[in-house]
């Protein structure tokens, strides 16, 4: 695990997720020119050796946060999936109101022959 100082103007030092590179690139593509300068200044990588119980808590943190992006795509794809469902759910159910109403002769026919004394009205059994 590599770390360098100023990744992020707020953050004294911290682990790096991608090469130093990649982060100078991003700055001098996406900061205000008024900053770059000083941006590119004092990004640097770590020489000295950090405390090791703050090296452990920078794995931890980092493997959290892994888990908490993988659990965040999976629920965005489970997402899209129940948004899919839910669609697919209001056609078929629109379906069944067609279907419903094309053949509600024929199933109260059936009904008045299989539930007699029934006091069914067309809307309730409580009428």
């Amino acid at each position: 695990m590599r770390f360098a100082w100023h990744v992020h103007h707020e953050i004294l030092v911290e682990s790096l997720t991608e090469p130093i590179r990649n982060r100078r690139l991003f700055i001098k593509e996406h900061k205000h020119p008024s900053e770059i300068a000083t941006r590119l200044r004092l990004l640097r990588a770590v020489r000295g050796k950090l405390p090791s119980e703050y090296i452990e808590a920078s794995k931890a943190y980092q493997e959290a946060y892994k888990a908490c992006e993988e659990a965040s795509k999976a629920y965005q794809e489970a997402y899209k999936a129940s948004q899919e469902a839910y669609k697919a759910s209001q056609e078929a159910y629109k379906a069944y109101q067609e279907a419903y109403k094309a053949y509600l002769p024929e199933i109260e026919a059936l009904h008045r022959l299989e539930c007699k004394n029934c006091p069914w009205d067309g809307h309730t059994i409580f009428p």
